[in-house]
């Protein structure tokens, strides 16, 4: 295994770093653990995941546990670090990439009891030693079809690994019949709500919301906001606000997904607009477009919202997240391509808080309606965490 890391580490600097950080790290106990305790171990991915656990961490440290977070990416263990890195209750730790030796140190020196994989990161050196030395669970698991085309070539090799998983607790029923299509034990697999339900974001206070709408809104208008936009979507939305705003009654406000796309958005607006009537984030002024140019404002943009768009999904990307606009009272407008939020896309349209619109023409048409929904009783409380916790404990 190490022969090829070694070869190609020795010819980039960012490769090496990376198998560094996940290889060669010194994860000791160091008066983690009093004598006699032993540790819980969440696996995630990523910042998404880290997001969905948070209330299962929070009930965990409740109940007195010292927790062992394994993360995969650089953005995750910084979300994690950022959020419990003074917790003494918590050590982070980046995930030794399905190393075996590795793994086995980590689980001896911290006398792991039970083991947490978020969503299904299916590692089989991982699943086989936390088998051996803990429960093994999967929380709010989930296959994609793209998971199963790869998953179903090695069958085999995943029946016997996600049958060393004690409880499998899923999203939907389509997952189970896609874990049992893969030799799971029926009696292994609980059908449990989208843990996605139970994050709650955070709320700008009153003085933050009107802060921001006295220095970039347009008093009287009605915000657009375009969240997590991708290349072809920008001017789709240029062309509408050019047709329905010949009045001046509506403002909008474009969040791109990848900002190392500011310079091509700005020249596609003035192409339509010309410059005096848009300005970027950074120039901290009012006007008909604005396109933001900085990171971590999305949240915030959505709950001044009175309409917003959720990217990717008017190009054939699959879809970003819904639930922050359905969090904050927000009727999400997306595209027909929304495969990668399918079951939360489903559940929006059983409640009718979500408009699928094809083109350019169906969407002037809705925004010209002005029909306002408030969704937040998508986000009525649920007790998913709690049925969770009974099926790890017992109680």
């Amino acid at each position: 295994m190490y022969i090829p890391i070694f070869i190609i580490s020795l010819f980039n600097k960012k490769t090496r770093e990376f198998f560094k950080k996940r290889l060669f790290q010194d994860p000791e106990n160091r008066n983690f653990l009093e004598k006699e305790e032993k540790a819980v171990f969440i696996h995630m991915s990523s910042v998404g995941e880290f997001n969905l656990s948070k209330e299962l961490i929070e009930k965990l440290l409740e109940k007195k546990e010292k927790i062992i977070i394994s993360v995969m990416t650089d953005t995750g263990k910084e979300a994690v670090t950022k959020a419990y890195g003074n917790n003494k209750n918590i050590k982070i730790i980046f995930f030794p990439l399905d190393d075996y030796f590795m793994l086995r140190k980590v689980y001896k020196n911290f006398s792991v009891k039970k083991t947490v994989i978020i969503e299904t990161e299916i590692w089989p050196n991982l699943y086989q030693t936390a088998e051996k030395y803990s429960e093994l669970y999967i929380i709010n698991g989930r296959l994609t079809e793209k998971n199963m085309k790869t998953y179903r070539k090695i069958k085999p090799l995943i029946k016997k690994t996600l049958n060393k998983v004690k409880k499998i607790m899923i999203q939907s029923e389509e997952d189970k019949e896609r874990y049992l299509d893969l030799g799971v034990k029926k009696e292994k697999i609980y059908v449990f709500k989208n843990l996605k339900y139970s994050i709650k974001y955070e709320i700008l206070s009153e003085k933050e919301k009107k802060e921001l709408l006295d220095n970039y809104t347009i008093n009287g208008r009605k915000i657009i906001v375009c969240g997590s936009t991708r290349p072809g979507e920008e001017k789709i939305w240029i062309e509408v606000f050019k047709e329905i705003n010949i009045n001046s009654v509506y403002q909008l406000i474009i969040v791109p997904r990848h900002l190392d796309r500011i310079s091509e958005i700005a020249d596609e607006i003035k192409q339509t607009f010309g410059e005096e009537n848009f300005s970027l984030l950074s120039e901290n002024k009012k006007n008909d477009i604005i396109l933001v140019d900085k990171m971590g404002m999305l949240r915030d943009f959505y709950q001044l919202a009175d309409f917003v768009f959720v990217g990717g999904t008017l190009v054939n990307i699959g879809g970003h997240s819904i639930l922050e606009p359905l969090y904050y009272g927000k009727m999400p407008i997306i595209g027909e391509y929304y495969q990668n939020i399918e079951e939360i896309v489903k559940e929006a349209k059983k409640m009718k808080f979500i408009k699928i619109v094809k083109n350019k023409n169906e969407i002037t048409e809705y925004l010209k309606k002005s029909e306002i929904i408030d969704t937040s009783d998508f986000f009525k409380k649920n007790d998913e965490i709690d049925k969770i916790l009974k099926e790890l404990y017992g109680d």
